[in-house]
């Protein structure tokens, strides 16, 4: 899987998360779903959106910065905003590089 540049990331980013195709979107998974799809536990979605950890939002399954579709339906699925934002950092986290370092027994 091809890395994506930063811009092309922001792109992609912007185009799924504004216009009336992603609202439809948006509306189809809260309609059709009622479970995050991470915990599978009940998304109680009279929650307030942005301010309370277990509000409802959409969760790219094939995350944007991997390349994924931003407005697949297939692609996207219910979660609690807490779960879709540990997923995010978990992704990021075991992509991320790590230096290794090596020591010669020899000379310990």
């Amino acid at each position: 899987m091809p890395d994506l540049s930063p811009q092309e990331i922001a792109r992609g980013t912007k185009q799924a998360r504004s216009g009336r195709p992603w609202l439809r979107l948006q509306a189809q998974v809260y309609a059709e779903e009622t479970e995050c799809w991470i915990c599978h536990r009940y998304v109680d979605q009279s929650l307030p959106g942005t301010a309370h950890p277990m509000a409802r939002t959409v969760d790219h399954v094939h995350p944007l910065w991997l390349g994924g579709d931003p407005l697949d339906r297939a692609n996207c699925r219910l979660a609690h905003r807490r779960c879709n934002s540990a997923r995010n950092n978990q992704l990021r986290a075991a992509r991320r590089h790590r230096p290794t370092y090596t020591v010669d027994a020899t000379t310990l």
